[in-house]
């Protein structure tokens, strides 16, 4: 399949017609998900409303279609029941996913990584802003473990598994941190070698932008924009 092909598929997939920067982050998406280099990585970034759960669905159909794997995670539950909503797929928690419980003779619990048995398999992470690299108060019985750390090991240990990291970079980043590391480009490249793609969606999409929380919520963020743009 060509990259052309595949773009085309994935566009005639969405419930309504892409916008300029969708189609932009299609074209995006179609390199990445037939490079065959080892190791890559894409991030979208994406504030509410720009359509990121709606290219997430059209591409699970797509592979689905093709008989490609997809694993669709998120950091919490009630972000996993969202992302399963909006996408019409299973969605989990990476926790559930990734962790195994194991203990020892004398009754300890010790945490470690299921083998990641997918092959040939796309995993996408929703909310990654999210996802910290150090144990926080929610995460205090993974004690001592990275979350995005394990969460690369895992997925990359499969056999031609990738990864795409979904987020919004206005949301507040992980406790303690002044960053979300899980959509920091310059965090992921330094820290694990990836052949990395990026690419934000700023533009609502039409029927989403007559919401008034979310509309207001757009204008703010503009707003707040311009002046970081005026100093």
């Amino acid at each position: 399949m060509t990259i052309n092909q595949l773009k085309k598929l994935i566009a005639e997939r969405f419930q309504y017609e892409p916008t300029a920067g969708q189609y932009s982050l299609i074209s995006i998406i179609a390199e990445f998900l037939l490079d065959q280099e080892d190791r890559n990585l894409l991030v979208i970034k994406g504030y509410a409303g720009t359509g990121k759960t709606s290219i997430v669905k059209a591409i699970v159909k797509v592979l689905e279609e093709y008989n490609h794997g997809t694993v669709l995670l998120a950091p919490t539950g009630r972000s996993a029941k969202v992302l399963s909503k909006y996408s019409e797929s299973p969605a989990f928690t990476i926790h559930k996913k990734i962790y195994k419980l194991n203990s020892d003779t004398d009754g300890n619990v010790k945490i470690d990584l299921f083998p990641n048995l997918h092959k040939n398999t796309l995993f996408v992470v929703d909310e990654a802003s999210m996802i910290s690299v150090a144990s926080n108060i929610e995460e205090n019985k993974f004690s001592g473990r990275s979350l995005l750390n394990d969460l690369i090991e895992y997925i990359y240990n499969g056999n031609n598994c990738r990864l795409i990291l979904i987020g919004d970079t206005a949301q507040l980043p992980p406790v303690g941190m002044n960053i979300s590391p899980a959509l920091d480009i310059d965090f992921l490249q330094a820290s694990y070698g990836f052949k990395l793609r990026s690419f934000e969606l700023t533009e609502v999409v039409r029927q989403e932008a007559d919401s008034g929380i979310l509309f207001n919520a757009t204008l703010i963020r503009k707003l707040l924009l311009s002046e970081k743009k005026s100093y």
